[in-house]
């Protein structure tokens, strides 16, 4: 067959398939709206086909069990309509695109079959695959594979054959618009296609594209431990979103998303890659940010400062102080100095809080403190909590009998509203049934009343007592603080200061973030959650050595993966390297690290300017994927560049959907706004809780992290800008974005950190 009879047979073939699955579509949808009406009726008639007698313990039987059968019955269809609407949707999102390439195999002397992949699996009317999932194991071999001998992992062990034929298809809209066969694991006409196509306001998945290297990463099932270092635009986040989707698949038995979680850098990055999983079918994982994690876990008496508020105070000239601190509070030295303090508190030390009422006090810290050291050191400091609540509970009960007789009580009665009044006789009249006397019905009354009111006004303190409220955990950590030079040898003094001033102001700073909540867990409790299965950290170069061991911690008995670009640290370099770290704090056995030196966002040219940036970086690679050159133009003013900065974003915005100007900081980009508002139609994006518009839109660096745009305009490139060492990674992340047009423009003379960079990589104006 020549390649036209090729096509044509293969346009057949989609245009069948597309056929089959618009009439299941069409009898799926019948029958989701005959089920819910089955649904509704049944809620609308619920009690009408219940029987309700509760005359005798048996009729109560009868009828929970009538209510039960009812119950179950309305669940039932439910679940029904929600299996079919999901299976609805998953055509209809096949429909336009069935699959995206086919593999002809044979195993030994077996004819060859034609097997067609795409994002989600479908049988015909008689059990036949038309369709078969990307994560279905003989789906490996188009990924891995070469035509000729190949063999894949089965449930039921390493099958073994010969791949005939390797094709791929761009289909839109259900017309063939692109084929190929290739002898490479993806080939480059695809790659070029679909990388050359505009950026989106939300991440695209990637299953047509997926690499050998990327592959083996997605399927890993072994490792405990799985550590992806990967160059800027390698397709690090979308490998680890696709090894959910994968994982989902493969434990679809045992394994919900919601024992999945994702640390991400932030909430804009979350919105980002939201639609990846549900795109494949899948429900999203948990997403979360170490930020709401720790504000979680703190509550509300304290505000968390972010990642993003120490990024803006390390871009203010404050740093080498403040970062000798926060290198010290982030070791993993701390994390044990933090571990071997708490062992001190078994025998002393504990700090705590009298418990009050209207100003008084009525338990005393000390008799707290008497209490909690009653139990010898073979109780742990978190069951030494649980039984001191129990103790001071009881003793709240008896002050609480001592206060319904005081005054105060008295006087509050006579506030009470006709209710309160109304069921305080209600329960006088039971109480002198109850006692066979009828004249004490006013002493019940005000017993009622006063009980009532009191424990109205103590309720807020058992709450209190409950959540170990009276253990001061601010004053412990001021007092570890204090002491941290007997436990880290270069901690040259008194760490409390700073932290000391933040409580005062009702925040706790980043540094402090982990070694607070560590020493919290240790003394009243780990908070973990054991039915997390899988963690996955995007962004790991920006995690503390601290910030890692807590991981460990918190997590116990969960599988891990990291994702990161030693090159891409927004402090620049951290002088520790994650992979060694994370090979210390989890051990090595079942560890695994994988490198994905071949950058796919940027054009070459981009690619090639942003590596040279760097000194001694990471190896990275190009995909060749022509475009034209960085852009570097120098002007002599604020209000030239400006001119400059919205020329090229009204020329971008001509033939690209997004176009970023990035700023070093917030700060930064917030001056130049209204001057650019005033000529441009933009948007701001200065906090992470935003959702990413398509257009022109102004975003500090620290926020741009991990996002992709057609085109970006570096804000301000020049000497004062970019003027120390430590923000080579910074600048090479923000230039990392750009995936067809890169231009910087610079105040002034252009920063020193270009100067090793050729001249022939880049034009400059």
């Amino acid at each position: 067959m020549n390649q036209d009879e090729q096509w044509l047979q293969e346009q057949k073939r989609v245009d069948y398939t597309i056929e089959k699955m618009k009439k299941e579509k069409q009898e799926l949808l019948s029958k989701v709206k005959a089920v819910r009406g089955e649904a509704q009726e049944i809620r609308n008639t619920f009690w009408e086909d219940v029987t309700v007698n509760l005359d005798e313990p048996d009729d109560v039987v009868e009828t929970s069990a009538s209510v039960r059968q009812q119950a179950e019955l309305l669940a039932e269809r439910e679940r029904s309509y929600g299996h079919m609407e999901e299976n609805a949707k998953k055509l209809n999102r096949m429909i336009d695109s069935p699959y995206f390439a086919r593999v002809d195999f044979h195993e030994a002397d077996e004819p060859s079959e034609a097997i067609y992949i795409g994002i989600s699996s479908y049988l015909d009317d008689e059990g036949e695959y038309l369709v078969y999932d990307w994560r279905a194991p003989i789906s490996s071999i188009y990924y891995d594979g070469v035509p000729g001998p190949v063999s894949y992992r089965a449930p039921d062990g390493i099958r073994e054959g010969v791949m005939d034929l390797k094709r791929q298809f761009l289909i839109r809209r259900g017309k063939i618009e692109a084929l190929f066969d290739t002898g490479v694991s993806i080939g480059d006409e695809m790659l070029q296609e679909i990388l050359g196509a505009h950026a989106n306001t939300h991440m695209k998945n990637i299953v047509a594209t997926i690499q050998k290297e990327q592959n083996q990463i997605i399927r890993d099932v072994k490792s405990n431990l799985l550590f992806v270092q990967g160059a800027a635009g390698s397709g690090k986040t979308s490998v680890a979103l696709q090894r959910i989707a994968y994982l989902l698949y493969r434990y679809r038995d045992s394994l919900d998303s919601e024992q999945i979680v994702l640390f991400s850098p932030n909430q804009l990055f979350n919105h980002y890659v939201a639609k990846v999983l549900p795109e494949l079918g899948e429900n999203n994982m948990r997403q979360t940010t170490f930020l709401e994690y720790a504000q979680s876990r703190v509550g509300k008496t304290l505000k968390v400062e972010s990642l993003l508020d120490q990024m803006e105070a390390s871009l203010r000239a404050e740093k080498e102080e403040a970062g000798e601190m926060a290198r010290i509070k982030g070791s993993l030295g701390f994390f044990r100095a933090i571990e071997a303090y708490a062992e001190t508190l078994l025998k002393s030390g504990l700090l705590f809080r009298d418990i009050r009422f209207k100003g008084e006090t009525i338990i005393s810290k000390s008799d707290i403190a008497a209490m909690f050291y009653a139990y010898g050191e073979s109780y742990s400091l978190p069951n030494r909590f649980q039984l001191v609540s129990k103790q001071l509970l009881k003793e709240l009960e008896r002050v609480a009998k001592e206060e319904r007789k005081k005054p105060w009580v008295e006087e509050e009665i006579e506030l009470l509203g006709q209710d309160a009044f109304l069921a305080a006789h209600q329960y006088a009249e039971r109480k002198a049934r109850k006692n066979r006397d009828d004249f004490s019905g006013s002493a019940y009354e005000k017993e009622f009343l006063a009980r009532k009111i009191v424990n109205r006004r103590f309720s807020s303190i058992r709450k209190s007592i409950k959540q170990y409220r009276y253990f001061n955990a601010k004053a412990q950590y001021l007092d570890f603080l204090k002491q941290v030079p007997e436990f880290v040898q270069d901690a040259a003094g008194p760490l409390d200061a700073k932290t000391r001033a933040a409580f005062r102001e009702g925040s706790l700073l980043f540094e402090d973030t982990v070694p607070y909540m560590y020493l919290l867990d240790l003394v009243t409790g780990r908070k973990t959650s054991s039915s997390i299965k899988y963690v996955f950290i995007d962004e790991i170069q920006d995690y503390t050595p601290i910030q890692l061991a807590y991981m460990r911690f918190l997590f116990p008995y969960s599988k891990f993966t990291m994702l990161g670009d030693l090159n891409q640290s927004i402090f620049g370099t951290t002088g520790y390297s994650p992979m060694k770290l994370a090979h210390e704090i989890f051990g090595e056995e079942k560890a695994q690290v994988v490198y994905l030196t071949k950058s796919y966002r940027s054009t070459s040219a981009i690619t090639r300017f942003t590596k040279e940036i760097l000194q001694d970086g990471e190896k990275i690679d190009w995909f060749e994927r022509g475009g034209n050159l960085p852009v570097l133009s120098v002007t002599g003013s604020e209000s030239e560049s400006i001119t400059k900065i919205v020329d090229y974003a009204k020329k971008l915005s001509k033939e690209s959907h997004t176009v970023a100007i990035i700023g070093k900081s917030r700060k930064q980009c917030a001056q130049s706004y209204e001057k650019l508002h005033a000529q441009l139609e933009l948007t701001f994006i200065e906090k992470e809780y935003s959702e990413l518009p398509e257009g022109i839109i102004l975003i500090p660096s620290y926020l741009a992290k991990g996002l992709e745009f057609d085109s970006v305009i570096v804000l301000d490139a020049s000497a004062d800008t970019y003027h120390d060492d430590s923000e080579r990674t910074l600048l090479y992340t923000v230039g990392t974005r750009a995936m067809h047009h890169l231009i910087l423009i610079s105040n002034g003379p252009a920063t020193t950190l270009l100067a090793g960079v050729p001249e022939n990589l880049y034009v400059r104006e």
